[in-house]
């Protein structure tokens, strides 16, 4: 009986369990603010290409007649796809973007409210990018959605 009760008592390794406890929540901690730091990231990205989507496609609007030929052609009328294969040229660290993350939208009104025809100088496009990102933090797996719009007005 008096052996089992020492080995009850017994506190050897004592240290060693609270390590593990106190090591797994701050590990946690610590992986969960980096992984958050990585949404702000991801969510800068995702703005910025929703920026760059609307400037590709508003110098390439009203003036122009022919289609463009490649993403990097200049004087031709660009397609939601142009934009898109645009988008997707362009380095995004840690984006994985494909198409249906993009969607481009060719307004018919101006910044003022007034009508006008698609792809006429002074109309607006809009672009949105949307994006999921996985976040994996220990016992804590979940997507968390990104998006960003953008509205600038048809200057060629």
């Amino acid at each position: 009986m008096r052996r089992v009760k020492s080995l009850v008592c017994d506190e050897d390794g004592a240290e060693s369990v609270e390590f593990a406890l106190a090591a797994t929540i701050f590990f946690t901690l610590i992986f969960g603010i980096i992984e958050f730091c990585l949404v702000i990231y991801a969510g800068n990205f995702v703005a910025i290409a929703a920026q760059q989507g609307t400037r590709y496609a508003m110098v390439r609007g009203s003036n122009w007649t022919s289609p463009c030929a490649s993403v990097s052609s200049y004087g031709c009328k660009a397609t939601a796809v142009d934009v898109q294969n645009y988008e997707l040229g362009l380095a995004h660290p840690g984006l994985n973007l494909t198409a249906s993350n993009i969607t481009v939208t060719w307004l018919t009104t101006t910044a003022a409210g007034s009508t006008c025809a698609q792809y006429s100088q002074g109309c607006q496009v809009e672009v949105n990018v949307s994006y999921s990102f996985k976040l994996n933090i220990p016992f804590f797996s979940t997507s968390i959605p990104l998006s960003s719009t953008s509205i600038e007005t048809i200057q060629d």
